[in-house]
């Protein structure tokens, strides 16, 4: 639209079947012909005698119109005809018949419950530029289309307000834009501060020019001031642009910052706030139910939110409860990383003539350097089956909050910036193998959720799973069929099935429509399961479906085979599940098989002389972090592990894989890690074989990320990659011949068997089995000299801690990183590089062949 009108303002009245048209008269401007078209047909016309410099109103009505939404963006016509200066002068402007309005339960869009399913992109980091010189209605064009398939309705745009061409398509294709006119400025500080050389957070001139210039487009759907600022709800710049913001348009939402604001703002429209970075398994199962983050960010109207007492030895603490005083949107959420498939990736650059980014030369030589070439294709598929996996528990926990009005997911396409793939599809907007089918059963308006905060079950055990639907859909009402199937995944065959006649969905939100019961099947074998719920229309209109992966093992400690043993356990107590596992003989003179969960001198000294030994590593400089621990005399290294992915660049799980041997027989898998290795994993001893003696492809492979801590580059100015904190071996069990003996060692976390944890039950009994049977033949081997070698020359070195994004990963205690932890991360760190601790003495004597 030329720029003789500035201010044109179509406002849809929704509830009135009409638009409002204003606009000021230009210079000039003696007259004006307008016309309301509907595929280029008039609905209405109308005349304006008008003066030059005034404000101008008329209104068109629509009757019987047809509503700009998401699944029919469909879009009318306002045609003026400007008689200035004796001469015509035709505008043109599109526009749809919508409505957006919140209260404080839900957003609604015309009139219509909406569960916002946004992604966020705009900023560098998690954008892309238009790498295939696309046209940019094109460019903007392709990302939408592949939102929309994955069930996405928003577009947050971080820190970015979006060029014309992408409103355009998005106004054509459906979908909504939240933008974001503080500019991000490459530094967090900076950014969070948000204030420019004039000391404002925002231009309030600038401010309007963009409202003025958008406020037309059916799909803007949120202003937003930026990105995690820091106490808006005191700040009088923040009210005062709040306030200019509804005066020049007051149909849309308004919100002052993505994060970081006070729970009890009373100027803005939602609010996004952020939900931690936990795992929303396990013991964070129901972290989107809890607004135990927003007590960081305080009260805007000076509330006490907290009060400690102490009296007499006693400590009190009394908290205020926290309820959303608007809808509420949780911020970046399911920025879990995967490896990158970095030949075909190179090639793709390659045959588009695009020159390859930074780092994918790097990551090449890393492969090679880590000497990972022949491991590399099982890990791209080992790191995207626990990314998707993340995803799913993390969208499917925020659709079953009743905090929740929405999500803001971190995000659809990977940035070509950095190393981190943590997108759906690639930097060129591409799939990259995920099913959009899939990954709709648990990201579209309509969503079946089962309650599971357990996975693994004994044999016999009575599961109830309460079933929620979150229904958003307003194509979707009336009665449906709830049907459920319990599944063996790996025969097919059904264990069981049922159907309840008549769930009303009528009404719209998170409720429960179902509880369903089963109790599991007796079984002496390990299985693994599908749990599949239906929703099936009774007029056959629609169908909704999802499913969940759960494994049933036997519960029989007592066939647990007996042979002598002797044991050496911390932490575990092999006799409260097993009392038939009696220890016999000694350290000095064990029975052949030795039960251990650290080496020692007489540990490989019962391997020299052909013992066996299983080993459940587990030691407590691993978790020195958190308690100060000794060092080991004789180290395996390892890193303290969690099941939960790679957040960004926090962690060191990206998922494991599965080689084919006869110690898991009993206990079922798909070749990766799924939430049966939960229990083994969370809080564990990962074990990493980066320069171990020998070549070794340990039975269960863990994959560590490619990326590399921010605060590494930003504040130590270290390399972006760097291979001793990158993509390490690592390993959670594996075997080897150690002389004329046999080692099975694992670090699974076994503290289970003290509370007979399904999963860990199962697979200590497949590992026992294992070692007690012809099958245990290990391939690599060492000598007992080499091995006990290497373990004093690791226990004497210092502790290598992993950087401060990854130890806030490890503790997994808070929500959101505190500026306490930042200084006790870094001071951890320091302290580690000048400790000399004093090595545990077990024994001084070194093991000769």
């Amino acid at each position: 639209m030329p720029k003789i009108l500035t201010d044109l303002f179509i406002v849809p009245c929704f509830d009135e079947s009409k638009v409002n048209v204003t606009f000021t008269v230009p210079n000039g401007c003696t007259a004006v012909q307008w016309a309301v078209e509907e595929e280029g047909k008039a609905v209405t016309s109308g005349k304006l005698i008008v003066q030059a410099g005034k404000k101008t109103e008329f209104e068109a009505a629509v009757p019987d119109f047809k509503p700009w939404n998401i699944d029919t963006p469909f879009l009318y016509t306002l045609k003026l005809n400007l008689m200035v200066d004796g001469g015509p002068v035709e505008l043109v402007e599109r526009f749809g018949m919508r409505k957006i309005h919140a209260t404080r339960d839900a957003i609604y869009v015309n009139n219509h419950p909406f569960y916002a399913r946004g992604f966020i992109r705009g900023r560098e980091a998690h954008d892309h530029p238009n790498l295939l010189n696309l046209p940019l209605e094109e460019y903007y064009a392709k990302n939408i289309r592949y939102a929309k398939k994955y069930g996405f309705n928003l577009i947050r745009f971080h820190s970015r307000v979006p060029s014309e061409e992408c409103f355009e398509m998005a106004d054509k294709l459906g979908i909504f834009i939240h933008i974001e006119i503080r500019n991000y400025f490459g530094k967090y500080q900076k950014e969070r501060s948000m204030m420019n050389d004039a000391g404002e957070l925002i231009n309030a001139e600038q401010w309007q020019e963009v409202i003025f210039r958008l406020r037309n487009h059916p799909s803007l759907m949120v202003y937003c001031m930026g990105n995690e600022i820091r106490h808006p709800g005191t700040n009088p710049q923040v009210a005062s642009i709040a306030k200019l913001t509804k005066k020049l348009d007051p149909t849309r939402l308004f919100i002052d910052t993505c994060a970081h604001g006070e729970f009890d703002r009373d100027y803005v429209d939602i609010d996004v706030q952020h939900m931690s970075y936990y795992y929303p398994f396990g013991s964070n199962y129901d972290m989107f139910e809890n607004t135990y983050n927003w007590f960081i960010y305080g009260s805007a109207k000076g509330a006490t939110l907290t009060s400690e007492s102490r009296h007499h030895g006693s400590a009190g603490k009394i908290t205020r409860a926290l309820a959303p005083k608007r809808p509420v949107l949780a911020h970046e959420i399911c920025h879990y990383v995967a490896m990158r498939d970095v030949e075909s990736l190179s090639k793709k650059f390659d045959e588009l003539g695009v020159e390859q980014p930074w780092w994918l030369p790097e990551l090449k030589a890393l492969i090679r350097e880590k000497g990972l070439e022949a491991d590399y294709p099982e890990m791209i598929k080992a790191s995207r089956f626990f990314q998707f996996l993340s995803w799913k528990l993390g969208i499917e926990a925020a659709r079953r909050s009743r905090l929740l009005s929405g999500f803001h997911f971190l995000q659809l396409s990977d940035t070509e910036r950095y190393e981190n793939s943590n997108g759906l599809l690639d930097c060129f907007d591409d799939p990259t193998g995920i099913s959009d089918q899939e990954f709709q059963k648990f990201n579209s308006d309509t969503v079946l959720l089962a309650d599971l905060p357990q996975r693994t079950f004994f044999e016999k055990q009575k599961i109830d799973i309460p079933v929620l639907v979150s229904h958003y859909s307003p194509t979707i009402s009336g009665d449906a069929d709830l049907k459920y199937r319990l599944m063996n995944k790996e025969t097919g065959q059904l264990i069981i099935e049922g159907k309840l006649d008549a769930v009303n969905l009528d009404k719209c939100g998170t409720y429960e429509i179902a509880g369903v019961h089963i109790q599991l099947p007796e079984s002496n074998k390990s299985q693994s399961l599908s749990l599949e719920l239906e929703l099936i229309a009774q007029d056959c209109s629609y169908v909704v479906e999802n499913s969940w992966n759960l494994w049933m093992y036997p519960n029989r400690p007592e066939d647990l085979p007996v042979s002598p043993c002797t044991i050496s356990l911390e932490d575990v107590k092999l006799s409260l599940r097993y009392p038939q596992l009696k220890s016999t003989g000694s350290l000095n003179k064990p029975e052949r098989l030795l039960i251990v969960n650290r080496f020692s001198k007489e540990v490989l000294t019962h391997l020299s002389k052909g013992g066996d030994v299983l080993m459940l590593y587990r030691v407590p400089v691993t978790r020195d972090r958190k308690v100060r621990a000794p060092k080991e005399r004789r180290y395996l290294p390892t890193t303290w592990d969690r099941f939960k992915g790679v957040i960004w660049d926090r962690g060191t799980n990206c998922g494991a894989f599965v080689r084919k041997n006869d110690v898991l027989r009993n206990f079922p898998h798909e070749g990766y890690a799924d939430l049966q290795f939960h229990g083994l994993i969370d809080d564990c001893d990962k074990v990493a074989l980066d320069d171990f003696p020998v070549k070794l492809d340990p039975i269960i492979q863990g994959v560590d990320k490619a990326a590399r801590d921010r605060f590494d580059v930003y504040t130590y100015q270290l390399s972006e990659l760097e291979p001793d904190r990158a993509m390490r071996k690592f390993g959670y069990l594996f075997e080897l011949k150690v002389g004329k003996g046999r080692l099975l060692l694992s670090g699974f976390n076994f503290t289970g068997l003290n509370r007979s944890v399904p999963e860990t039950c199962a697979m200590f009994e497949s590992l026992v089995k294992y070692v007690n049977s012809d099958a245990f033949d290990p391939v690599a081997e060492i000598s007992p000299k080499a091995l006990d070698d290497y373990l004093l020359e690791k226990g004497a070195d210092p502790i290598r801690p992993e950087r401060k994004m990854t130890q806030f990963w490890q503790l997994n205690e808070a929500p959101l990183e505190s500026d306490a932890y930042w200084k006790a991360a870094e001071e951890y760190i320091h302290e580690k590089e000048l400790d000399k601790d004093v090595i545990a003495d077990f024994t001084s004597d070194k093991v000769s062949d």
